[in-house]
């Protein structure tokens, strides 16, 4: 057991951690204190060892709302409903602020205005339903938290509304959940993504089989789950995600390049694309902005899914050499970039991004990643071999942002510019678009 060293410590809570953890600081030690808010007055208790045991709510942030969903708390989604928009935005900012300072040189890069997001509701054009796995009691829904998940025997919170998914995928949300739970207990997962655009109802989905159910033997319930929730297609993979089947056309427009001229260019829902309709514009003109494309400049392209930046750059004149691990996305994007325009000067290849980048032909003009939550721990040895002018990294994890910048730092550039941008508004998650040039 835990001695109780101190009783009765009142302090404010400072802020939130890159994984949206609240912390304090006592004696310039940071603790960590889920459950609270940036603002809170709280009294802790501290072990004789120095480390938070307990921690009680005395005066609630002044920025503290009441949350505007039913199922806040429970639902895995939307973590931060309970800081205002205001609030959420200010602390947003902060925490790139403390980002930057805690890498090498990132306190004198030139920060960008925070980009935020247009509208905090219907941003999202993907939905992803769960099965659960409790055979009696049948619901389907969203994940849960992970403070909840011990307390949802079907590990799955039955949600009947969602603020934050487009129009399109609303009206879908109760009959998919209708046709999930009547239909056996096949499915780990069934993504659901409807276009950008709020005139189009289409919806097309994409689902992912548990292991040791072939697409086959569910063809019936498949067809079942298209009908009910109105779907234009269905894409099937086993749960490795090998595509098996495909029901209709999985296609939506909208959310690749929206912008950039020869399109709309499609996306698929078996792959990942940019998470906010509004935002995922922003972020293509910033990307752009960072890179400088021109005829002459050369730009490798990692992460690149199914063209998103890369149409965007080849669209301004330059040469684009990208790469991505996703058969699907790949496939997409090739179809995606022979009906641009600007074919000659584009070129996508299948393969992964971090071990493959440096196979490409050296000293690229820029060198431009948009990597998963993980980022690229290895991006050393890619830089080692590459040796790029420029590098433009979209990262949306600020940990693996420090890490990464701290590799690219020792392997001999500096972080010249920085820009924040709110893709996933009524969270703690923050996009930051850094720029390294060479020291």
């Amino acid at each position: 057991m835990n001695e109780v060293k101190v009783k009765g410590l009142i302090t404010v809570v400072e802020g939130l951690t890159s994984n949206g953890q609240a912390f304090v600081n006592i004696d310039d030690v940071m603790m960590r204190v889920p459950g609270f808010l940036p603002g809170d007055k709280i009294e802790l208790e501290l072990s004789a060892g120095g480390k938070v045991v307990g921690a009680q709510l005395v005066e609630p942030s002044p920025e503290r709302v009441k949350p505007d969903c039913f199922f806040h708390g429970p639902c895995g989604g939307c973590d931060l409903l309970e800081l205002s928009e205001k609030g959420r935005k200010k602390e947003k900012q902060a925490m790139i602020a403390r980002t930057l300072n805690r890498i090498q040189g990132g306190n004198e890069a030139y920060l960008h205005s925070f980009s935020s997001s247009r509208e905090i509701i219907r941003y999202l054009p993907r939905m992803r339903l769960h099965q659960s796995r409790n055979y009696e009691e049948r619901e389907s829904g969203y994940l849960p938290s992970e403070a909840f998940a011990s307390q949802l025997p079907g590990g799955v919170v039955p949600v009947t509304a969602c603020a934050i998914v487009t129009q399109a995928l609303a009206r879908r949300l109760i009959a998919a959940r209708k046709i999930l739970n009547q239909v056996p207990i096949f499915l780990e997962s069934l993504t659901l993504m409807s276009s950008s655009s709020d005139r189009s109802d289409r919806v097309v989905g994409h689902a992912v089989l548990m292991k040791g159910r072939p697409a086959g033997h569910h063809y019936q319930d498949l067809t079942k789950i298209m009908r009910a929730a109105n779907l234009k297609g269905l894409s099937v993979a086993n749960h490795e995600g090998k595509i098996k089947d495909v029901q209709g056309s999985v296609s939506v427009t909208g959310l690749i390049a929206p912008e950039v001229d020869g399109g709309p260019y499609d996306a698929e829902p078996s792959f990942f694309v940019q998470g906010n309709i509004f935002q995922n514009q922003v972020l293509i003109r910033k990307v752009v902005e960072l890179c400088k494309p021109a005829p002459d400049i050369r730009i490798v392209e990692g992460f690149a899914g199914a063209g998103n930046f890369t149409l965007a750059l080849a669209a301004k004149g330059a040469r684009v050499e990208a790469i991505e691990s996703h058969p699907g996305a790949v496939r997409t994007g090739v179809k995606n970039i022979n009906r641009s325009g600007f074919a000659d000067r584009l070129m996508l290849v299948e393969g992964d991004a971090i071990k493959e980048l440096s196979r490409f032909k050296a000293e690229p003009d820029v060198l431009l990643i948009d990597p998963p939550r993980t980022g690229t721990p290895s991006i050393g040895r890619t830089l080692a071999k590459l040796q790029p002018k420029k590098i433009v990294c979209v990262f949306c994890d600020l940990e693996a942002c420090e890490r990464d910048s701290a590799n690219i730092i020792r392997s001999g550039y500096k972080l010249s510019e920085a820009a924040g941008l709110d893709l996933y508004p009524r969270t703690h998650h923050v996009e930051l678009v850094c720029l390294f040039e060479k020291a």
